[in-house]
């Protein structure tokens, strides 16, 4: 039976070519998906590891005393543990310096061994090149590194206390003798920051922490902090005021494999248990990071793998319609091959095991070809998820080969299996007629087409409706009834209507264009209708149209759901773009955000930065706390006018009077308020009622202009606006921010760059939208999955205008001694034609719109739920199609007329051609 399917195969005729060229693309992007999501999710995981300096610590928790001997024990031990390739201690303490009476400088106090790794990028800029005993080298970046000279004398104070235990002093002074830069390893591993987390000061410097800078003192351990930690020990208090803790770094490249992450965790496991077992005695805990990572690890692949699925669906459920479309027609044209089986003895069970023998054959070659495609345009792919491909090498498994046989032969065998049972069952007689229907009538088969029709039209609706789900719709409302079937009924159906959620378009295409097409006498009007321009030709494609509505079906089904898939993706990822840079400007504030850390020089700095290239506008905003009775309110400051200028806001921020409205009263006078949204509801206040602020002691009546913020809105729910001069009054104490507003043309990261160098010390931290736009693209973890949704647009258009391709030829091929016969009759090459372009755009057209509008009313849907869940934002989702999503769907639908098209034209002039040519002969 094989054998017979291999020969079969062998001398298949295109129509067996068709059926594997949708096997393929289908395979070729399984395993692509597979591919990108492993390397995608690799990658991710490498940035995260280049992102941790410190694989694991082993500490005490509640800082009991050790000796430095123990401590040094306690390293050697921790570095003998297979898997481990270093280790050392280091000891911090945070200290304040008092400079004059109500100033003071903070430090945090590093101790760090000779072959430390921290000195692997360690520069000394001037000063010592190595350290003795009380001796410290200071961190160029530090907040304070200005007001500290070669030489001088830094001295702490400490105490040592505990219950029950008589206080002691304890002092430690360093001698200044050296200033030292640092690279970011270094820095993460000198303050604690293991996890790298890198701000950029106003001095141009990286520094690690949680936002601000700090000054940073470097040690020797041995020489200086062993001493004090003994001196500790020997005290016994309860506790030491030193942060002792021994740093492991563990082989990553023999511990970890990304391919098998339960290995790698049940390896860093015992790890963490040998070391645990080891340092017992000292009464130290182990604390794995990579473990954390690794889990992290393990859900951002599951969720990529799953979103890239998600993404892919459409390409898989386009490869088993055009199977399934293929298969059909194959075997119709078979029926005289099958009659003759027949007649020989086969029965019917030998015919479907044969005919399943040759889709295993083609699932099989279909799947090898796709796996091999894959891995070679993997170098194209791949930097199209965001990744460099030179540093990353994708991985061919064999456990991804087995995967894709799998996918490639089911996909292949579900394709022909209704096709093959139906064939097989043929009577010889009836095998042997040539033109037969053997389409399955069956009432059930009649009415799916309604039902999917009523499933997705209901979904839709409720999308259209702003009700994207019910589950999300009654979450903070659940109906109530007494009845308790009908709340079982509800619990049923809300589950029904999140199934739908994905599923929606796919039943509303098929049922529609099943029901219209191959049941409505208002749709073949409508045909008859346009046909009248063409004359007889049109009213002979009508006819076809008529005769065949399951193959027309068939076309403006795949047709629709490539149009509206389309329209779904792109919409879905142009608005979710949109979202993040909006987000991202409303949290700078505007191009830039220059956070101070004296409001006393604002202005001079405000004027500096404004004399910058490329700088358009500036405007500087205050921020300080009042109350309004019980209420705090969150005040902003700001000149009206230039912060209209300057500053990124929405329009639907603001409500019941425009901002340009609101903020022209506030610039006319300065006792007004634009008032949180969420105070206003809560004190029933209307534009221009009163409302009495107090800032410090001062109380006054302010005048309401305008409401900030949205009714939904709790993150923002308090911040008001008041004119400059309005602070001024009051004589409050407030945090200041310099917004500024950039030219067109403008590089945000270069004006960044010359707001740092102004090297002010009034200037804390600067943030601009272009550098953390730029952050967000290169971290794969947030960028991965948008990357991959772009990559499954140009796939989902390229694999449906293949499929588009081959339903049309082999429609084609169905009809080919149709054809012949016309032109036989008289009818000459371009009437011919001109009929099968008539009967196709008819149906082309008709599925092109309606895939349009049930597109764009599911990427309404999409917006719609996103906003939904993302309350607590001030930013919403919104569906905006820029110009490059609408020139991505104006080349889809020239690709699917071009796919419709094109093939008529030329298989029609090849059968023409042959026909004359046997003619003449």
């Amino acid at each position: 039976m094989l054998s017979y399917a291999l020969k079969r195969v062998t001398r298949s005729t295109w129509l067996f070519a068709a059926l594997l060229l949708g096997v393929v693309l289908a395979s070729t992007f399984f395993a692509g998906i597979n591919i990108g999501a492993d390397t995608t999710a690799k990658a991710a995981l490498d940035q995260q590891l280049s992102q941790m300096v410190v694989d694991l610590t082993a500490s005490n928790r509640y800082r009991m005393p050790l000796s430095s001997a123990n401590w040094t024990t306690a390293s050697e031990r921790l570095a003998s543990v297979d898997g481990i390739v270093g280790s050392e201690v280091v000891t911090r303490v945070f200290s304040s310096l008092e400079t004059n009476e109500t100033d003071f400088m903070d430090f945090r106090v590093v101790g760090v061994f000779e072959d430390s790794r921290v000195y692997d990028g360690l520069t000394v800029v001037s000063g010592a090149s190595s350290l003795q005993a009380n001796e410290t080298y200071v961190w160029i970046g530090a907040e304070d590194a200005d007001k500290i000279e070669l030489n001088d004398v830094l001295s702490f104070n400490y105490t040592l206390s505990g219950s029950g235990y008589t206080p002691r002093n304890l002092s430690l002074s360093l001698t200044v003798v050296g200033f030292v830069s640092l690279d970011e390893d270094a820095l993460a591993i000198s303050s604690g920051d293991y996890s790298r987390r890198i701000y950029i000061s106003s001095s141009g410097m990286d520094y690690v922490g949680s936002g601000y800078p700090f000054n940073l003192l470097i040690t020797d351990w041995e020489k200086t902090f062993a001493g004090l930690v003994d001196t500790v020990y020997s005290s016994n208090p309860m506790y030491s005021p030193f942060s002792t803790e021994i740093m492991g770094f563990i082989d990553r490249e023999t511990v970890i494999n990304p391919w098998s992450v339960d290995t790698s965790q049940d390896t860093l496991k015992r790890m963490v248990l040998r070391i645990d077992n080891d340092l017992a005695e000292f009464d130290l805990t182990t604390y794995c990071s990579l473990d954390y990572t690794l889990s992290q690890y393990m859900f951002l692949s599951m969720s990529m793998r799953l979103n890239f699925l998600v993404v892919a669906l459409p390409v898989f459920f386009v490869a088993w319609y055009v199977g399934s479309t293929v298969s059909q027609v194959s075997f119709n044209l078979r029926r005289r091959e099958i009659g003759l089986l027949s007649a020989k003895g086969f029965s019917s069970g030998q015919l479907f095991r044969l005919f399943l023998s040759e889709s295993l054959v083609i699932g099989i070659v279909g799947g090898l070809i796709g796996v091999g495609l894959s891995f070679v345009f993997s170098p194209y792919f791949i930097p199209n998820l965001g990744i460099e491909f030179g540093g990353v090498s994708p991985v061919l498994t064999n456990e991804l080969i087995i995967l894709v046989l799998v996918f490639s032969t089911g996909l292949t065998l579900l394709s022909t299996f209704n096709s093959s049972r139906r064939s097989a069952k043929l009577s010889t007689i009836d095998a042997l007629r040539e033109h037969m229907y053997v389409e399955e009538t069956k009432a059930y088969k009649q009415k799916l087409p309604l039902v999917a029709l009523f499933l997705g039209s209901y979904k839709i609706g409720m999308t259209l409706l702003g009700i994207p789900s019910l589950i999300q719709y009654f979450s903070g409302n659940p109906p109530m009834t007494s009845n308790i079937f009908l709340t079982i009924l509800l619990a049923v159906w809300m589950i029904i209507d999140t199934l739908l959620t994905p599923v929606a378009p796919l039943l509303f295409f098929w049922g529609f264009t099943k029901t219209l097409i191959c049941g409505s006498k208002g749709f073949q009007k409508l045909l008859s209708a346009v046909s009248r321009f063409l004359g007889d030709i049109g009213t002979l494609a009508t006819k076809n149209v008529k005769r065949n509505p399951v193959r027309a079906a068939s076309v403006a089904f795949l047709v629709a759901l490539v149009i509206g898939y389309g329209f779904l993706t792109v919409g879905t990822l142009a608005s979710e773009e949109d979202y993040i840079v909006r987000q991202v400007k409303a949290d700078v504030g505007a191009d830039i955000s220059v956070s101070l850390a004296t409001v006393d020089n604002a202005s001079a700095v405000m004027n500096n930065i404004a004399n910058l290239q490329g700088v358009s506008s500036t405007t500087l905003e205050y921020y300080f706390m009042g109350e309004s009775g019980i209420i705090p309110l969150s005040i902003f400051a700001v000149e009206p006018q230039e912060w209209l200028n300057t500053a990124y806001y929405e329009n639907e921020w603001f409500s019941r009077r425009s901002v340009t409205e609101s903020f022209q009263e506030m610039a006319a006078d300065n006792n007004t308020i634009v008032l949180a949204r969420g105070i206003a509801d809560t004190l029933d206040l209307q534009i221009n009622d009163y409302i009495s602020v107090t800032v410090g002691n001062t109380s006054s009546k302010l005048r309401v202009v305008g409401f900030f913020g949205l009714a939904s809105t709790r993150e923002y729910e308090f911040r008001s606006y008041v004119p400059h001069n309005f602070y001024n009054s009051t004589g409050a104490s407030a945090s200041g921010k310099i917004l500024v507003n950039l030219e067109p043309d403008a590089d945000g990261a270069s004006s960044a760059a010359q707001i740092r160098n102004l090297d002010s010390d009034d200037i804390s931290t600067v943030y601009s939208v272009s550098e953390q736009l730029e952050q967000r693209e290169t971290n794969l973890t947030l960028s991965g999955s948008i990357n991959v949704q772009r990559i499954g647009v140009i796939f989902t258009v390229v694999a449906a205008s293949a499929a588009t391709v081959l339903v049309a030829l082999v429609s084609l091929q169905e009809r080919k001694k149709e054809v012949a016969i016309m032109n036989i009759r008289g009818l000459s090459f371009k009437q011919v034609a001109t009929m099968l372009l008539a009967e196709s755009l008819s149906v082309v057209i008709f599925a092109v719109v309606v895939g349009c509008v049930v597109g764009v009313i599911m990427v309404y849907g999409n917006t719609a739920a996103l906003t939904a869940e993302s309350y607590a934002s001030l930013v919403s989702h919104r569906m905006v199609f820029p110009p490059d999503a609408i020139l991505t769907l104006a080349v889809s639908v020239l690709l699917v007329f071009l796919s419709t098209l094109l093939p008529i034209i030329l298989i029609t002039r090849r059968y023409i051609s042959n026909l004359e040519r046997i003619l003449r002969s």
